[in-house]
């Protein structure tokens, strides 16, 4: 079982996957506006763009992608565009890594 395939069974949902998706439960990726200006985007509906809660103009903290993964009912379906830049390697690996620290000293 890889990484992304733990932290997906930890955030009880179904898959997180950069395999396009195109009935995502949520979807993180980067967008370009009509200005040419890059942006990240966290949405669970791609054609209806929350730009307070679901833009960001720098790419978005671990945390935050969890946060949103967290909201998500159980056996969701995650895509996003790339998952290196989304979920590296190290930070999914601590995160893993502390959830399974916490849950043994509980």
């Amino acid at each position: 079982m890889t990484n992304i395939q733990k932290l997906a069974k930890l955030l009880g949902v179904e898959e997180i996957t950069d395999n396009y998706i195109s009935h995502a439960d949520l979807s993180i990726s980067e967008y370009m506006t009509a200005d040419n200006y890059d942006v990240h985007v966290i949405t669970n509906e791609s054609g209806a763009l929350n730009w307070e809660t679901d833009v960001y103009y720098y790419q978005p903290p671990f945390e935050d992608i969890i946060d949103r993964i967290k909201e998500l009912d159980e056996w969701a379906v995650v895509w996003t565009s790339d998952l290196e830049t989304y979920f590296p390697e190290d930070e999914v690996e601590n995160y893993l890594e502390e959830e399974l620290q916490s849950k043994h000293e509980a």
